[in-house]
């Protein structure tokens, strides 16, 4: 997990903490002072990318449930059980605040595989009766249900991206968000948005225009925008038409085409000042972001594999 950026000199190099000033910061701040890589709350902390004996021991907290398991007493249903809420529920923490690389989810993956068909903390591929990218799909899909882990953490850490979009206000909105660029890519295709004050709703990559995104409805004039503009918030684009100034470059067919069929469109919007923007999570019935409905929709067209309960 990266936090921040520290402080840095001319040629970018991190400064260090003089004694000084730690004894100023123990004034103000009682609490102890540490390093980076760090803990914080169980979450390993780092400046830079974890590397692999930082994330080691999230696997071996992992193993070391298993050897005071009778899994010999168990059948292969209640060893799923202990899959699913206990070795995948002691994750969510963890993979909430942090993207586990592919060779860590692999490794964790190995182990619940092996205590699900075997019992053990290893197992061959002999052992296992159905392969392990069906294991872990819903139930209504074909699957066990047992949580895939990427697709787990990806719709837990999309809950950042909603919190930033519906709750502005809170300290750390501001911060840049480290989530994969499927996460981002769902998400906006996830959330649809009902303009208000237009203030907390982003002109061009938001879809607030009869549901749909500017950058892929006006692409051409989207390209010619400038770089810095579009990032800009609706309210900010349609005061005295700031949008229009934002364009730059020669201005082709296509573009000018473009151009006239969005001025046509944005001449029939207004702003409500005393109203704030909407956002709505298109995959649950009451328009609210859930995780749970954030995983589910990483399965649609997803073909259903043969009973579950054959297994």
């Amino acid at each position: 997990m990266e936090v921040g950026k520290p402080n840095t000199n001319k040629v970018g190099k991190p400064i260090q903490c003089l004694d000084e000033d730690k004894e100023v910061i123990n004034e103000h701040l009682p609490c102890q002072l540490l390093e980076f890589p760090c803990k914080y709350l169980g979450v390993p902390l780092s400046l830079h990318k974890l590397t692999r004996p930082q994330i080691q021991p999230i696997i071996d907290r992992i193993a070391d449930q298993l050897p005071g398991w009778k899994a010999d007493l168990l059948t292969r249903a209640g060893r799923k059980i202990l899959v699913q809420f206990v070795l995948t529920s002691k994750l969510i923490y963890l993979v909430m605040a942090m993207d586990l690389p592919p060779w860590a989810l692999k490794a964790i993956d190995k182990i619940r595989r092996a205590f699900l068909w075997r019992g053990r903390k290893e197992a061959n591929g002999g052992h296992c009766l159905v392969a392990w990218p069906k294991v872990t799909r819903p139930i209504e899909l074909g699957g066990l249900g047992i949580s895939n882990l990427q697709h787990l953490g990806w719709a837990l850490r999309m809950r950042w991206l909603w919190l930033q979009k519906t709750e502005p206000q809170k300290p750390w909105a501001s911060f840049q968000i480290q989530v994969h660029p499927s996460v981002k890519a769902l998400f906006s295709m996830a959330v649809t948005s009902e303009v208000g004050n237009g203030k907390n709703t982003l002109f061009w990559t938001d879809r607030w225009l009869h549901g749909q995104r500017l950058d892929q409805l006006v692409p051409h004039l989207y390209g010619a925008i400038a770089s810095r503009a579009k990032k800009r918030t609706v309210s900010e684009a349609l005061t005295n038409r700031q949008w229009v100034s934002d364009i730059r470059g020669a201005l082709s067919v296509a573009v000018l085409s473009e151009y006239l069929g969005l001025w046509e469109l944005l001449s029939e919007i207004w702003l409500q000042p005393e109203i704030e923007d909407l956002h709505i999570w298109k995959f649950s019935a009451t328009g609210q972001y859930s995780t749970k409905s954030a995983y589910e929709t990483m399965f649609i067209g997803s073909t259903h594999f043969r009973p579950w309960e054959r297994i």
